[in-house]
This record gives structure tokens, sequence and C-alpha cells, in this order.
């Protein structure tokens, strides 16, 4: 039913919400591991700064009112629900903590967003390591000086990542990135394209970022100069960022190139109520970055990725390019979108095989490749030419000839795209080629991968919203695009099978932005934790957060038999309300299998046959919903089946995919049979779902059925639903069950293979979807 949720002060205030378990979804946002932290998170902040020797203070060079004002206008949070088979977003009016009461943290909440707007965790932390105790912080005795280290720098960073997630699903994001854009636009003195290339210059900007910020901070009337020059683009963007967030500067929008042009402004005199102001020098005309600071960058400052359409991702990976006589961002986005389009439309669907998948193309598209063609992509993927025939076609020559077109040439240009050789050197033919194989291929990959994406039930379509991170075309010779082109390369090759996990990493990677290689804190038995390196041999991953774009398998939204679900995720914008996350912001199913006891079985069966017994039962109130694994790991999700909405059994979705996949049987006989005589002496007992509903003690779940002891051999009738498949499949303790989808005689043949010193199993699943 839809309900009004009032949780005083929780972040479901005024929401109106369909979801199963209310306390679920609260225990998700403000437990142990919830996202909605940010608020005790600032107070223990607050408190360490306060043993450590001093008090969080806001400066004068900050308009709290006019902070208040431009939030109240712009902020909502947007939550992700899974209801009713559908992954849906929704506003959350009052989980935003952006709006302290206190002026020191709202001041210390405002730089934050800023700063997050443009760079990691890890950057900004960095950054506020030096602001804090700069301009933030009134120390109890003057010779006191505050260190972020031990307790104090743990509980900076905590804040900041509780911070991060709040504000990468807020719609404010949104509004300071179009302010940002706009002014940019608005710069005056040089051509946009040359604006645009700053952003690629290749040193670190966080010294002159600090500097900038130490400025801004500063009382008015304490700043040596009421004008700061600064050569850095994203200086002068923090800037105008600040701005928005009401603190006292102006980002100037005319653009020094000329040594008169510096001199005057440098040595006009400042108007009464002039509002101090940066602006940006793009050569060695003057002085620039006057308040420098002695600092060895320890993080990067590579961007953020940004939520973007899919339409506007070549937008974002060639805008550098705008303007270009030769290769522009137009074509390139041109080439693109025909790359998308083609490669979107050759995908026929998944064929699975234990936990590995291939995908069935059309291969209509390879008429015209030549072996040129081949060679540039061979780089990337032996296989890759498979999905952009037509564009390579396009737009690149048949054979290596052509001015620009060596593969020799190519792999070099290749090399130094976006550092500082490229900028050094002037272009050439072969590096505009580079770019154009580089569209052609990114296109095809997002094309083709798009189709195992859903947005609001559909195909993920050119209007859909995704995170992209346009380093990932050049970092390190274009290694992490490559390594995309492999994984789906991999995919089309005959006899070969991509792991799903893998699978799933390269969605995450592609449309959330999210970093899959990662240490990640899993459980083990007995409710313990250790810290490990993540690998995808151990853990099924079923979705991911990352960058305010939330992914789910489609397992979760509409659990069902068909393992090919595994191989599809729903994309939406906002935090993920309905699973838990772990600390690396991944949704894993849980390991967790529980101690089975022993089943009692008929000493002496006297079956004939094998088929469809078990026709009644369970009544249509068995369900299957995903849920928090409350028996062992509650970071991670498992499948609770109920009966008339009672919990009767908590079971892990990975042995489910295990069950599903390695004892599926198909039909090799060519004559499916769903009734079959089988002889007394092989003694096959007909085991009902109801005899595996066990007692159990409250709060717990039934006990596993240990059928594995002598040589048992066991049918199970589980046709009525999807509930029934999973608890069967599930509850039972054996080594080998066998899921005769289509041909009992086949599974049959297969179960006599196993039964010597071990019990079998043969389950008839449900059919429908």
């Amino acid at each position: 039913m839809s309900i009004a949720v009032n949780l005083k002060g929780g972040p479901f205030s005024q929401v109106g919400l369909e979801i199963v378990s209310l306390a679920t979804a609260y225990q998700l946002a403000t437990g142990l591991y919830g996202w909605y932290k940010a608020r005790e998170r600032s107070q223990c902040l607050t408190e360490l700064l306060s043993i450590s020797g001093g008090e969080l203070v806001s400066t004068s060079s900050f308009n709290v009112r006019l902070y208040q004002r431009t939030r109240s206008q712009h902020s909502m949070v947007q939550g992700v629900v899974v209801q009713d088979r559908k992954v849906q977003r929704t506003g959350l009016p009052k989980a935003s903590t952006a709006i302290p009461d206190h002026p020191g943290t709202a001041c210390l909440r405002a730089l934050t967003a800023g700063l997050l707007c443009m760079f990691a965790l890890e950057a900004t932390v960095e950054i506020l390591q030096d602001l804090i105790p700069f301009a933030l912080v009134q120390l109890h005795q003057d010779d006191t000086a505050i260190e972020f280290e031990a307790a104090l720098l743990a509980s900076l960073k905590h804040w900041v990542s509780a911070v991060m997630a709040e504000e990468d699903s807020d719609l404010f994001r949104d509004h300071m990135q179009q302010e940002i854009n706009l002014k940019q636009s608005r710069l005056t003195g040089m051509a946009l394209e040359e604006i645009i290339s700053l952003e690629y210059n290749p040193y670190n900007d966080i010294p002159r970022v600090i500097g900038v910020l130490r400025w801004i901070l500063t009382p008015w009337h304490k700043r040596e100069t009421k004008k700061y020059p600064t050569c850095s683009l994203k200086a002068w963007t923090m800037a105008l960022v600040m701005e928005s967030l009401g603190f006292q500067v102006q980002a100037d929008s005319t653009v020094v190139r000329h040594v008169k042009d510096y001199s005057a402004i440098s040595h006009a005199a400042p108007g009464f109520d002039e509002t101090p102001y940066v602006f940006l020098v793009v050569d060695d005309y003057g002085d620039t970055d006057p308040m420098p600071i002695v600092h060895v960058p320890r993080a990067p400052d590579s961007p953020r990725a940004l939520i973007t359409m899919v339409r506007g991702i070549p937008w974002i990976a060639f805008k550098h390019l705008r303007g270009s006589p030769e290769v522009s961002t137009q074509l390139l986005a041109d080439i693109w979108k025909m790359s998308f389009s083609h490669a979107k439309g050759q995908f026929r669907g998944f064929t699975q095989s234990n936990k590995h998948i291939h995908i069935d193309i059309a291969e209509s598209e390879l008429d015209g490749v030549s072996e040129h063609h081949k060679n540039l992509t061979l780089d990337f993927s032996p296989q890759i030419h498979r999905i952009c025939g037509p564009s390579l076609r396009h737009f690149v020559p048949m054979d290596s000839k052509s001015p620009g077109w060596s593969l020799a040439e190519l792999n070099e240009q290749m090399r130094i795209l976006k550092t500082s050789e490229e900028l050094e050197n002037p272009r050439s033919p072969s590096r505009n080629n580079c770019y154009i194989l580089l569209s052609i291929i990114c296109g095809a990959l997002y094309g083709f991968c798009s189709n195992a994406c859903y947005d609001n039930g559909d195909v993920l379509g050119d209007d859909s919203e995704v995170a992209f991170l346009p380093e990932i075309l050049y970092e390190r010779g274009g290694k992490r695009l490559k390594r995309w082109a492999h994984v789906v390369g991999s995919s089309l090759m005959i006899g070969y099978h991509t792991p799903l996990n893998e699978w799933n990493d390269l969605l995450f990677e592609m449309f959330l932005g999210k970093d899959t290689q990662t240490d990640s804190l899993i459980s083990t038995a007995g409710n313990k934790y250790v810290n490990r390196q993540y690998s995808s041999r151990d853990q099924l991953l079923l979705g991911a957060q990352a960058n305010g774009i939330a992914a789910v398998s489609e397992m979760l939204v509409n659990p069902t038999a068909r393992v090919l679900s595994f191989c599809y995720i729903h994309i939406q914008r906002g935090q993920m309300l309905s699973f838990p996350l772990t600390e690396d912001q991944f949704i894993i199913a849980s390991t967790y299998v529980g101690l089975p006891s022993d089943f009692d079985m008929d000493p002496e069966p006297e079956n004939t046959r094998l088929y469809r017994f078990d026709r009644e039962y369970p009544d249509s109130t068995m369900r299957v919903d995903v849920e928090p694994c409350w028996e062992d790991d509650p970071r991670t999700v498992s499948f609770m089946v109920r009966t008339q909405g009672i919990p009767i059994a908590s079971l892990s979705i990975s042995a489910f995919l295990d069950r599903m996949t390695s004892g599926l049987i198909t039909c090799q006989c060519q004559h499916p049979s769903r009734d079959i005589p089988v002889p007394v002496g092989e003694r096959w007992q007909h085991v009902s779902l109801y005899q595996l509903q066990r007692r159990r003690f409250k709060g717990t779940s039934f006990k596993r059925a240990d059928v594995s002891y002598g040589d048992n051999r066991v049918l199970i009738d589980a046709t009525q639903s999807l509930a029934a498949t999973v608890y069967a499949a599930c509850i039972l303790h054996i080594r080998h069950l066998f899921i005769a989808c289509a041909c009992l005689t086949c599974a049959h043949n297969q179960a006599l293979r196993h039964t010597q010193n071990s019990g079998v199993a043969i389950l008839i699943p449900y059919q429908g979807d």
C-alpha cells in the first residue's frame, strides 16, 4: 500500500513510498553501515576538533543566509526504490543535511560540497586537511596546532564520504554543473576551445586550488590583495563554485592574454564595495597564484565522473577538440552516434554456462571489413571489429597506405593523447585518426552494452542518464578502454565464455563510472569480517552505486528461474534505498548457508514413475523477496521465502545461481519427456515441498534438508511457482542436484551416473517468467 512516511528528523520525512518494510529501509539508511551518516559524523568531527584544541567556526567571507537560500531552492536528494518489478526514483525532501544550524558547520559543508563538484574523496580530504586549520578553527590557545592524524583524520574521511554519498544523489550537483558550464562559456578574451583545452594541463593543480581557497577564506580586511590572478582553470572554476555557494568572491569573466591587460587589472584601485575577484591569466604575463603553498599532492586531481545523457558522452570525451579545424567535437560525436546505433542493433542475446556468458550477434555487418581494419582494432580485441564494421568501413581507409593510418604511427600517438607531449607537439594526421578510431570503438562498446541495461523498464536509450569519466579513453594509452573491448570481444568468441562478474564489472564501470578494482570488506562464516583483496571469483555482484547512479541486477528487480537475468542491470539516478551496500558501494549476494539437519526418508519407497506429483502445494501466498541477510552479514542480500507473509527461510542467491547453472540438464535425446517409468529397485522417493518445511525456532529459518547420505534418490516437484523452485533448490543439502527443465529422461540418466556413495536429487522447476 502507499503510505506517507513521517519519521521525525529522518531521511524519509514527507516522502510517499510504497515499500515492503519501512523498518528495513530505515535500518539501511541509519544503521551501522547506512548511507545517512553525515549529521552524526559531523558531530563526531566537531567534538574531535574540540578535543584537539579548537572550535569549528565560519569565516567572515561566508554568507550563510545566501548559502541556505541557494540550497533550499535547488536541493533535492534522490532515492532509488525497487518495487512492483521496477526501479523507481523518488525525491526525499527532508533527507539533505546540507543546511546545518551552526555557522561553522554550514561553512565547512559548503566548502566540501564545492570541492566534491570537482574532486574525488582522497583529493577533497587532502585539501580540507590544509584549509580547516588555516581558516575554520578558533584555537583554545594560541600555541595549539591542529594536526589531522589518527582519529581526527579518520573522522574527517568518514564525514566527507558521508557527505559525498548525499551530494552525489542531490540535484544541487546539477545546478552547480550548470553554473560552471554557463560561466565558462562567458569567458572573454580567448576562443572557447582554447579555454576548454586549459582543463588538460599535465600538472597537478591541487596546490593552486588550495592557494585560491586560502585567499577566499581569508577575511576581507586581512587580504593583501583584492584581486587574485591564477594560471589554473581549476582554481578559477573553484572560485566561481565558491561564489555560487555564498562566499565573498567573484570569478571574473575576462581572460588576461596581454601584459598591458595584466598590468591594468593589477594596478587598478578597487572600489569601496567591489567584490574581490579571481581572474585567469593564460600565459606568462606576470605573477600568478600569490598564495602558493609548499605542498606535494598525494592525491591526483583528475576530474570526477559527470552525470550526462548517453548522447552527451562524446561531447564530454572530446570536449577539448571543440572548434578544431581537422577533427572537431561535432565530427567525433557524429561518428560515435553512428557506431553506437550500429552496434546496438547487432546484439541478439546471451547464452550462459556455469556462471559464464556468451553473446550472440548478427554477423551480417562483417562484409567489407578489411584486414587493415582488423589490425587497427587488434590491440583492443581481436573480435571487436565484429560490432563496429559499418563505422570502420565509412570512416577508415581499407588499407594502411593512406596518410596517418599506419599501425605504428597510431600506436605512438595513442600513447601521448591528453599528455604533456600532445600539448607540446603540433597536431598530426595520425593523431586526428586516433581520435576517430577511439570514437568508433567507444561508441560501439556503449551501444552494444546498453542492450544489457534498463532505464525505467526500457532498454537504455540515448536520453538515459549515466555517469561518465572522460579519462577512461586516454589513461595509460587507453588501457581501460582496451580492457572493456577485451571483455566484450571475449564474450563474442566461439567456444569462450566471459565470467558473469567480469561482465557486471564492465557495466558498472561504463555506466556508473565506478572503479571495480578495489578492496572490499566481506563476510565469513560465523559473522566475522575480514578485509581482503576483492575478487570477482569470491563474490556475486548484484548491483553498485557510484557518482549518484544506482545499478541493480534484474534478478533483484524481478526474481526468476531464468539465470540470464543475472546478465542485465537496471540503472537509475539517486541513492539506493531498498538494498544494503558494502563500504565499497556494491550490492553483494550473501554466501551464508544454514546448517542442515537429517531428513526422514521412506525406508522402502515403491515409486515406479517420475512425474509431476505435487500440483496443489504450495498455495499462491508463497513468495520470494530480496532483503538483507539478517542471519549473517546485513551488508549482503539473500532471498527470503515467505508463506502467507510469514518468513520461512533465508536462502543464498549465490547457491541458487550455482544450482541453476551447474545442475541444469538440457534434452539430448531429442524426445523430451515429463513422465517416465523407473524400476522399483532404483528406490526413488517423491518429496513434497510440504515435507521440506520443517519445524523451527522463532526468528530462525527452516533447517536445510540433508538427503545426501547413503544412496538416496529424490524427486522434487517445484513447478507451482518461482518461490517453490527457489525454496526447493536452496533448502536441499545434497551434492548432486539436477534441474530437469525439459526432459526427465535425460535428467534421470545423468542422475544414475552420480549415485555411487552419495545421494542424488532431480528437481522439476517452475517454467514461467
